[in-house]
């Protein structure tokens, strides 16, 4: 197994830091940030969703842990082939516009880490971008 980081880029957000937060912390708008020609078989629940990524594998999530306004840390759920972290970190003050990054920690084979390594930073790109640009 390879250990693996993979960052966003981070992005000056549209929206308080706390409505971020919010929207982060109900699986049901998960589905929003994702890569839309990416992701396909979403499903959720209040503390977990699934979905595949195409060229990856089907992902499971549930929530880790939460700090009011800064961070939400999501990890996968009954993965054998891949576990990771998945981190959303938003710095600035919960009432005004802030930065967002996210983040991917994961352990996973080094074969499949050359396959997956593109489009999981897509990923994690896409998903800090667009709660950048959340209104």
């Amino acid at each position: 197994m390879a250990e693996f980081t993979i960052v966003s880029d981070t992005h000056s957000t549209q929206s308080t830091l706390k409505h971020i937060y919010e929207f982060l912390a109900d699986f049901k708008n998960f589905a929003a940030i994702m890569p839309e020609d990416k992701v396909e078989n979403f499903e959720c629940d209040a503390e977990s969703c699934s979905f595949n990524i195409r060229g990856v594998t089907p992902l499971k999530v549930k929530f880790k842990e939460k700090k009011p306004y800064s961070l939400i840390i999501f990890e996968s759920e009954g993965l054998a082939k891949f576990n990771f972290l998945l981190e959303a970190e938003l710095n600035g003050e919960a009432d005004a516009a802030g930065q967002c990054t996210v983040k991917l920690h994961g352990d996973i084979n080094p074969f499949i880490k050359m396959m997956a390594e593109k489009p999981l930073t897509h990923l994690v790109n896409t998903m800090a971008l667009k709660l950048s640009q959340l209104k």
